[in-house]
């Protein structure tokens, strides 16, 4: 295997269930399972949950014994605690390499190569210094390629021997094979359910069989993608470090909502609310839309009822990354596709079509009041500055209601490190 490049992926430790001991010591040795949204279904497990066999996505209440009988804890998800753990974490690591992807809430790639020092040692250190400053323990991986780094992970969280840091490139080739045959093909990152499902028709059930397979046949059943796995599991790195995220192509804000909704007010102080945090994330991305999707649909687990799926997408001349603007249209968008007597599980709102050219004109708006529109953007300014530091104290009039679609999360911890009303008692 070639080794010019070398890349680390340092993932944290059922990282949920992580957060959730870092400010309840108590907590460190039990079986811990953290629940989804509307406290459905399992998101998160820590190890000792896992020994139970507590399953990854199975619905909580099919499972509610087995937790009681043994002293399982339970945990809503709190993602603004999550969230903010995340950063603590990904600006640490990014202490230990100049060039830095975060993959995701849980796992950052970094480039090792050139570095002056011992990879393993550097690795150890940024461990300790991760778990020491934020209670959340790690493993790294490390490998010449992104997918070899990812295997690494693996077998660094596997093995204790290795004390949370695995080289895989030091491995001799002999043991490399029989570690290949030990992960099924389904495991290798790129390699998803239906790739392996199409491989496993042709005999190709391990990473070895597929490390050994013929790069032609892979490129025909999985196309370009699964030649590049292919590729890098023999050492060629094919997948550089995104140190820029792409550009979003849409943001999605949807929510199945704590009781069914039959009013059309509750159902429009729902997608209000999801509408703001949708052009927020737009804001902070210095992205903008053009294009506006509403969704709205009944609970499609109730045997007794077709699901009743209503949605209308609308375009816009102009890019736009204006509340005043998408809110009423949500609410426009909403009139057209509600149906009363039907109870709604789950809505959401879709921004697609994005572009950071969003101070461009149309053409045909010569015309219009550039001072007013100068006035629109100064007041939304006005009102996120008040809101980033009053609270969300400036609401639109169609965002106060019962708050019935609010999730339930009767097992929720608290923000300890973005909220004032909640931080940690000593």
């Amino acid at each position: 295997m070639t080794k010019n490049n070398k890349f680390a992926l340092i993932d944290c430790n059922n990282f949920y269930a992580s957060c959730e001991r870092v400010f309840e010591p108590k907590l460190e040795g039990k079986p811990i399972v953290v629940l989804s949204n509307n406290d459905g279904c399992i998101v998160a497990r820590s190890n000792e949950a896992k020994a139970l066999g507590i399953k990854m996505g199975v619905p909580y209440f099919q499972i509610k014994n087995l937790i009681l009988q043994n002293d399982v804890v339970v945990r809503s998800s709190n993602y603004p605690l999550y969230g903010d753990m995340s950063s603590r974490v990904m600006r640490i690591i990014a202490q230990y390499s100049p060039i830095q992807e975060i993959y995701s809430i849980d796992e950052s790639f970094i480039d090792l190569e050139g570095l002056p020092f011992d990879l393993v040692t550097h690795m150890q250190s940024l461990r300790r210094q991760v778990r020491c400053w934020t209670g959340v323990p790690v493993c790294v991986g490390m490998g010449s390629t992104k997918v070899l780094a990812k295997l690494a992970n693996r077998i660094a969280k596997k093995y204790p021997k290795f004390n949370g840091v695995f080289d895989i490139d030091a491995l001799p080739y002999q043991r490399y094979k029989r570690l290949l045959r030990s992960v099924e093909v389904g495991d290798l990152w790129g390699i998803g359910r239906q790739s392996a499902k199409k491989l496993s028709r042709i005999n190709i059930n391990s990473s070895y069989d597929f490390y050994k397979a013929d790069i032609g046949i892979i490129e025909t059943l999985l196309g370009v993608n699964g030649k590049r796995v292919y590729q890098e599991l023999r050492g060629h790195s094919c997948v550089s470090i995104e140190c820029i995220p792409p550009t979003r192509q849409q943001i999605v804000s949807s929510r199945s909502f704590g009781a069914d909704l039959t009013d059309f007010d509750e159902l429009n102080q729902a997608l209000t609310i999801l509408t703001r945090r949708a052009v927020n994330k737009l804001n902070n991305h210095k992205l903008a839309a053009t294009t506006l999707t509403v969704f709205i649909y009944t609970n499609p687990h109730k045997k007794d009822k077709p699901c009743v799926h209503l949605s209308k997408t609308v375009g816009m001349t102009t890019a736009t990354q204006d509340e005043s603007l998408l809110i009423p249209l949500t609410a426009k968008i909403l009139k057209l596709i509600y149906e009363p007597g039907h109870s709604f599980y789950k809505g959401g709102i879709v921004l697609g079509n994005l572009s950071k050219n969003y101070r461009q004109q149309d053409l045909f708006s010569m015309n219009q009041n550039s001072q007013s529109k100068a006035d629109n953007y100064s007041k939304f300014n006005a009102i996120q500055s008040i809101n980033r530091r009053f609270n969300e104290s400036v609401k639109y009039a169609s965002e106060v209601g019962n708050d019935m679609w609010q999730s339930r999360a009767d097992f929720r911890s608290n923000r300890y490190t973005t909220s004032w009303n909640e931080l940690l008692l000593v």
